[in-house]
């Protein structure tokens, strides 16, 4: 036999022995995987009106408080963006430290600042939703929790400045 059949042959038995040894995960993806039957246009409709009860806000698994209700026109996934697009300029670029984060009101309603960021303001269906004494109390709850996360979820560079 020449080399290069050989070496034709040594590179198909390893391709055959490599086959083999990922055939069982394959049969198991297989067996754990949805599926759909019939054609493209006989696939279950999905309703894209369905929409979450309430929302978690948080960075890195760790939920510093949840939005439940709607408020001041907004729905409450509208809210959770809104938030959720503060968290990350506060995480990007703003004042860390558990002592920047402060209740203020705005129009007479208690608001969760983070340095000059305003994170959310807690309305009267907050408070209805998740059953607390007042809006100022909810407030000072989810003030707290920002307070006592921020240090957990804060990128490493900048937990560096605030122990220098």
């Amino acid at each position: 036999m020449t080399r290069a059949r050989l070496m034709s042959i040594a590179a198909l038995g390893a391709l055959v022995a490599c086959a083999a040894m990922w055939a069982p995960q394959a049969d198991a993806q297989l067996q754990n995987e949805v599926k759909i039957y019939g054609g493209e246009d006989e696939k279950p409709v999905t309703n894209a009106q369905v929409v979450p009860d309430e929302f978690d806000v948080g960075v890195g698994g760790l939920v510093m408080f949840r939005i439940r209700a709607d408020a001041a026109g907004f729905t409450a996934a509208e809210r959770a963006r809104i938030v959720d697009a503060r968290m990350v300029h506060i995480l990007s670029y703003g004042d860390l430290d558990a002592e920047a984060v402060q209740v203020v009101p705005v129009r007479g309603k208690p608001t969760v600042y983070v340095g000059d960021v305003r994170l959310v303001t807690i309305y009267p269906s907050d408070v209805e939703a998740v059953g607390a004494a007042s809006m100022q109390q909810l407030a000072s709850w989810w003030a707290a929790s920002v307070a006592c996360c921020l240090k957990s979820v804060a990128p490493w560079m900048r937990v560096k400045e605030m122990m220098m």
